[in-house]
């Protein structure tokens, strides 16, 4: 029987959930009206997808299973979903909480690579909107280098290549970002580089790359690289037949994976005579479940 309360705000990026909610995530995204090309270019993507981004929908599911770990832990919990780019948004989420009476809410990140654009906007929005409610907030820490959510990793990229013919070559790969947020010193890029090394590690790869991907059609200045193109590129001219990318800068397959990868880099990578594999994102695992349980652990929730 679970004998303890808990309030859980789960703070995601979301997405577009059809096509008619498109226009308004890529400005909200943004920050500013896009420029003429931007929209049609994002409806395309979305349309080869199915018509709409599946992440929030994930992400509701992930709330949810994350009640039901914590439950068999002997925590009852609400877990909620609040996101920067799709409702339900932070702020709204945030008055359902207030209202509810609750008195402390612990917030956990789903990005677990910190960066400008992710849990640390996450975090601000989050301030933002308890600001004067009364609310105390505890924010779990960064959780890329986590053993179970590393070790998850493992298992699923070890399940990915055993179909792979042998020899197959591992591009870890991730959201690309401006160069000057890493440049500010923006930890982004090297729990990143940490993550992968401890992934391949556990499984003994000596020869992978970590790459960049998804930059925006919006982009006006130099992002983060090598690109998951230029790496794929440099394989095939050192006589790689193979190649398998993991996306694992996504805890949650959506357009960056189910359109970039699946459909972009495959052709791209068949093009250059490299047979194409891909990683699944954790989505729902119970791996990554269990890890976003363990994160109330160290806030002594």
């Amino acid at each position: 029987m679970a004998d303890r309360k808990l309030t859980v705000l789960l703070a995601g990026f979301g997405g577009p959930e059809d096509l008619d909610q498109v226009p308004e995530f890529v400005e909200s995204v943004l920050g500013r009206v896009p420029p003429d090309h931007v929209i049609p270019a994002a409806l395309q993507r979305y349309r080869a997808i199915g018509g709409g981004s599946p992440l929030p929908a994930t992400t509701r599911r992930q709330a949810a299973l994350l009640e039901e770990e914590l439950s068999r832990r002997g925590v009852a919990a609400d877990v909620h979903v609040g996101m920067l780019h799709a409702r339900p948004t932070i702020d709204d989420t945030a008055q359902q909480i207030a209202s509810n009476g609750d008195e402390q809410v612990v917030v956990i990140s789903l990005a677990p690579y910190r960066c400008e654009v992710s849990t640390d906007a996450y975090e601000e929005a989050v301030r933002r909107a308890f600001d004067g409610s009364g609310v105390a907030l505890r924010f779990t820490p960064d959780w890329n280098a986590h053993p179970g959510y590393v070790e998850t990793l493992a298992g699923m990229l070890s399940d990915s290549l055993s179909p792979a013919p042998t020899g197959t070559k591992v591009i870890f790969s991730a959201h690309s970002l401006p160069m000057r947020m890493i440049e500010q010193g923006d930890p982004y890029a090297d729990q990143l580089a940490e993550t992968a090394s401890e992934v391949a590690r556990l499984l003994g790869l000596d020869d992978w790359r970590l790459a960049y991907q998804s930059v925006s059609a919006a982009a006006r200045e130099p992002w983060l690289g090598p690109s998951v193109e230029e790496t794929m590129k440099e394989l095939a001219r050192d006589g790689a037949t193979s190649v398998l990318v993991d996306p694992i800068g996504f805890i949650a397959d959506h357009v960056e994976t189910l359109y970039d990868n699946d459909i972009e880099h495959r052709a791209e990578a068949e093009a250059m005579g490299l047979e194409f594999h891909r990683c699944r994102c954790l989505n729902e695992h119970p791996g990554l479940i269990r890890s976003l349980a363990d994160l109330l652990d160290f806030t002594g929730g």
